[in-house]
């Protein structure tokens, strides 16, 4: 009996050890996957305590990241957005000119680095006119799932890019003394302020009408992200950005510290606000895509054809309507699960880092990598 069993542990052992021998880019089990983190929390940026020279501070360490190369239509775009991202964000946006004086270009430049990613995989949605390239598109999306709790302060989201992302970019946090942010393309994108955190999904022209050049009333997808930091509710967040579109359909989830949460859905045709009972679950579509989907083709061949998105939303909103643990340690617990979240066991699509932000306690939660490999770095006011 006792050798039965020293044999059983000897080969779990073993088998635990050929597991842990995996890397980042190799094929892994769905159910069980396990290898060692390639980025084991986030790295810290600390910025705050300045003495008043927080913008600048900000302005000088952003210019030094890499940024993407725009499109000329989307320099275009982001043309028509730097007065509106002023309107509703005039501190970032003062801080966004300085970096464009530091690093010698205009700012649009800068907006336009900034959007470059989601134009690129929405412009691949548009031209897709087969389920199968569709669904090749649809791959490409980021920012796969968000949740929010509601009464809670508690919002969450597991960030989901291709497997380059997460080789080559390493998962960085900022904090001022009034927001705590992940800095992407040198712009201001996940995050939380003393009131309100945000994360975000794309949905992309399945979900809202594009912008073109014609449109007036655009707003960048990182001044969105200031704005919303910057607000004293999610009330006032939504009231900030009603009148606006972003160039390509997207949502922001949100929740602040008086425990109002929501999903601000922005695009062209309307920019709404979506609450839920138990808080509010959300991928890469609205309800009315969804709807439309269903109408030509079953849940199963939608949700495969669309990537997971329908059963990623199912499962978020099922969680945050049932938990008895609305708590940061319940957030952790959902981001770890099938399908929210993903390894690399198909496509060279996974999640690359997930956050919480938790504005009641002022709080802030990064993995450096999938959190079922790495640690949270957590970060507070």
């Amino acid at each position: 009996m006792k050798k039965s069993i020293l044999t059983v542990v000897t080969l779990a052992l073993l088998s635990t050890h050929a597991l842990a021998d995996m890397k980042a880019g190799d094929k892994l089990d769905y159910y069980q996957p396990q290898r060692a983190a390639h980025q084991n929390g986030a790295e810290l940026i600390d910025l705050s305590g300045q003495s008043g020279q927080s913008a600048e501070a900000l302005a000088q360490t952003l210019a030094k990241f890499d940024r993407l190369t725009p499109d000329a239509e989307v320099l275009t775009l982001a043309k028509n957005a730097v007065a509106n991202n002023q309107a509703i964000a005039p501190k970032y946006a003062a801080m966004m000119e300085r970096q464009a004086e530091i690093r010698g270009v205009e700012v649009h430049e800068l907006y336009a680095a900034a959007l470059q990613m989601d134009w690129s995989v929405n412009k691949s949605i548009m031209q897709a006119n087969t389920k199968q390239t569709l669904s090749e598109a649809a791959t490409k999306m980021r920012g796969c799932t968000t949740l929010a709790f509601a009464d809670t302060g508690i919002v969450a989201q597991n960030n989901d890019l291709g497997i380059d992302h997460l080789l080559n970019y390493p998962t960085r946090v900022i904090k001022t003394d009034d927001t705590i942010f992940i800095p992407t393309d040198g712009s201001h994108f996940q995050g939380m302020g003393k009131h309100v955190g945000v994360v975000l999904n794309i949905m992309g022209e399945p979900s809202g009408t594009t912008a073109d050049i014609n449109t007036k009333n655009i707003v960048t997808i990182d001044a969105v992200f200031a704005a919303i930091t910057s607000s004293t509710s999610v009330e006032d967040a939504f009231n900030k950005l009603k009148h606006y579109t972003t160039p390509v359909a997207m949502n922001f989830t949100v929740a602040d510290d008086s425990g109002d949460h929501g999903a601000i859905e922005m695009s062209v045709d309307a920019t709404v606000l979506v609450r839920g009972d138990g808080g509010i679950g959300h991928a890469n579509h609205n309800a009315k895509m969804k709807q439309t989907m269903l109408e030509t083709m079953s849940m199963t061949e939608a949700n495969e054809t669309f990537v997971d998105s329908f059963a990623r939303e199912q499962a978020a909103q099922n969680f945050v309507d049932f938990s008895k643990e609305k708590t940061v340690q319940g957030m952790k617990y959902i981001l770890k699960q099938k399908p929210i979240n993903i390894t690399l066991y198909d496509k060279d699509f996974v999640t690359v880092e997930s956050m919480i932000f938790d504005t009641k306690q002022g709080c802030a939660y990064v993995s450096g990598d999938n959190p079922l490999f790495s640690e949270y770095t957590k970060v507070c006011f």
